[in-house]
C-alpha cells in the first residue's frame, strides 16, 4: 500500500516540477487573484441578497 502512495506522490512531484517550475510565480499569483476576485464578487452578491431580503422582510 505504501508503494502505491509513494508512486502517486512521485508522479505528482514530477508533474508539478515539469509543469509549474518553468512558470515561476505565475501560477500562485493567478490562483490568488482568482480567489480574491471571486471573494469580492461573492461578497457583492451576498450584499445584494441581504438588501433584497431586508426589503421583502424575509431576513430574521
Amino acid at each position: 500500500m505504501q508503494q502505491i502512495w509513494f508512486g502517486i506522490g512521485h508522479f505528482m512531484q514530477k508533474t508539478f516540477d515539469w509543469f509549474l517550475t518553468p512558470f515561476g510565480w505565475l501560477p500562485p499569483v493567478l490562483f490568488s487573484c482568482v480567489l480574491g476576485f471571486g471573494a469580492i464578487y461573492w461578497m457583492r452578491l451576498q450584499g445584494r441578497y441581504n438588501r433584497k431580503a431586508k426589503e421583502q422582510g424575509g431576513m430574521l
